[in-house]
């Protein structure tokens, strides 16, 4: 009764209050009562008061977290204690823990269940609660009641219990909590415990990452391509792009390149994950879907830049150093890139602030350039802010080039049109920062690759907007996780390149899967290491098309 009631009192009713948020305490609670009611007394009170107690303080710190930090317990708070000190720790106290605390009735009533639980077992107390008796109809009822609310759960304990499968590795987790896997056992003890599992998964994944990464080594370098970009995009719908035939004139600069024969498009690619961690991590790992053991595995392929002589620059408009929370996971999932060690590991400059649009990490890399030596070899990645949402603060007003009246024919709310409408300007901006880039290095022998993490819905296939993390079906694949890729190459590296441009012309109606992008790094750039693999080069002859996964398991092919 005690445990139960610190549940309920803990419940999150925030977006209103289901059935579920009273089936999934009684079945938990009553499951954790079997445990101690065969014991002899004495150790079956221990037992009570601890598992009690337990209960208890874990929905006062779930309660307290959801009135102080609008969040209840997750894998960021506990991330966050673990990496707290004792400074930190006590500056906390002193700031958040006062008597203003048990003004919210909430908190109080679960400090009350605390300490009232030891007294209920003095033993008149106790003597009182065991001459309380329930007629054969009482009890019939209430285990009718336990079995119901136990047949409601077994679907939500199911899908729960997906998170801590031992083939559920880190992306694979970041799958399942944005199809809300999490969320299916309310109380704060699944949450604790999704916590501390996520946490160390994390952290054992982090690890993991650092020591192959430090310890991979190349065998040789031709630095056959001298300057090297690698531009990730962000919620990019091809579709929405005229490059790809959108009837709407959204990249009217790239589609001019794209004319002059020095801009090549790639027709049939696709993201393993409509997830921008797991896509940004996809990208960055040597690591695809079909290799042998786990992600944790093996490098990151910008230590093998480094390693080879090239100066490698990360310019990021989402993912800065400054301002990441501390320790192994943070709110935007990437937490490899939170890692200062790694970072150093990866990257001879970063940069620290981000910007409100786009065109000034240009500006950035302007500056950059301006400040610092000009390197013999170098590779830039740039991670753009795009057509993240919200659309309508991914461009300056300025820079609005439609109106609503261009969707005026289509079968939409007029609210569907003005979201349309934005998105497609901030496509057309996004083209205009894409050819800024491309002018930076106009004049060198350099060579530029874009691709996006992942796709968005626009209202085409499917009446919505954004993304849905659900299993993709074929309409879900074609809007989510089919993206945008060309490449550029400047007048000076066609002419001394003319093989890679003939191998770049003769793959760009092949399929492929973002997750190979480090191997054509490696090739443009003459790399040669254990991790090389020609097979899935897609500007190699010898490129051969692996399955490809989605969403970690779906065959993307086989949903046509």
């Amino acid at each position: 009764m005690f445990s139960l009631t610190a549940c309920l009192l803990s419940s999150d009713t925030t977006s209103g209050l289901s059935f579920h948020m009273l089936t999934a305490p009684i079945t938990t609670v009553c499951l954790l009562s079997m445990m101690s009611c065969f014991l002899p007394k004495i150790p079956r009170i221990i037992l009570e008061l601890l598992l009690g107690e337990t209960i208890i303080l874990l929905c006062l710190i779930d309660c307290y977290c959801q009135i102080f930090f609008d969040s209840p317990i997750n894998p960021q708070l506990l991330s966050v204690v673990i990496n707290t000190d004792l400074r930190e720790a006590g500056e906390f106290l002193a700031t958040f823990i006062g008597y203003h605390v048990f003004l919210k009735w909430r908190i109080t009533l679960l400090v009350l269940l605390a300490l009232f639980l030891p007294i209920s077992y003095i033993p008149k107390i106790d003597n009182f609660f065991n001459t309380l008796k329930f007629n054969k109809l009482s009890k019939i009822i209430i285990l009718f009641v336990i079995a119901i609310c136990i047949i409601v759960e077994i679907r939500p304990c199911y899908r729960y219990a997906q998170l801590f499968s031992p083939k559920t590795d880190i992306q694979a987790t970041e799958g399942l909590i944005f199809r809300q896997h999490h969320y299916e056992m309310s109380t704060p003890m699944h949450r604790m415990i999704f916590a501390y599992h996520t946490t160390k998964q994390a952290k054992k994944a982090l690890i993991g990452i650092q020591n192959i990464t430090m310890q991979a080594e190349i065998d040789s370098c031709t630095h056959m391509s001298p300057h090297i970009v690698l531009i990730i995009g962000e919620s990019y719908n091809k579709h929405h792009s005229s490059l790809y035939g959108y009837p709407i004139a959204t990249t009217p600069l790239q589609q001019k390149r794209w004319e002059n024969g020095e801009l090549f498009v790639f027709k049939d690619i696709v993201t393993p994950w409509n997830i921008t961690s797991n896509a940004i991590l996809s990208i960055f790992s040597l690591w695809e879907s079909d290799s042998n053991g786990k992600i944790n595995d093996y490098p990151l392929f910008p230590v093998l830049f480094r390693h080879a002589g090239y100066r490698v620059n990360f310019f990021s408009n989402q993912l800065v150093l400054r301002g990441f929370n501390k320790g192994v996971t943070n709110r935007s999932g990437n937490y490899f890139l939170a890692d200062s060690q790694l970072s150093n590991a990866m990257f001879d400059f970063r940069n620290r602030y981000k910007s409100n649009y786009d065109m000034m990490i240009a500006n950035q890399i302007k500056n950059h350039d301006n400040d610092s030596c000009h390197p013999k070899y170098s590779l830039d990645i740039i991670h753009l802010m795009g057509q993240h949402f919200e659309y309508e603060k991914r461009y300056p007003e300025k820079e609005a080039q439609f109106s609503e009246n261009e969707y005026i024919t289509r079968n939409i709310s007029d609210e569907a049109k003005k979201t349309v409408m934005h998105y497609d300007n901030a496509t057309f901006y996004n083209d205009k920062v894409l050819d800024e880039l491309i002018s930076i290095y106009g004049n060198e022998e350099s060579i530029v690759i874009f691709i996006s993490d992942h796709g968005e819905e626009m209202f085409d296939d499917l009446q919505v907007s954004g993304r849905l993390f659900q299993e993709p079906t074929y309409a879900i694949a074609h809007q989510e996780y089919e993206v945008p890729m060309w490449i550029w190459c400047s007048d000076i590296y066609r002419s001394k390149h003319e093989d890679i441009v003939i191998n770049i012309k003769q793959s760009l109606e092949k399929p492929f899967v973002t997750d190979g992008i480090p191997q054509i790094l490696l090739y443009l750039a003459g790399i040669s290491s254990e991790w090389n693999n020609e097979s899935h080069n897609l500007l190699s002859p010898d490129y051969q098309c692996k399955k490809r996964i989605i969403s970690g398991y779906v065959d993307y092919d086989s949903l046509h």
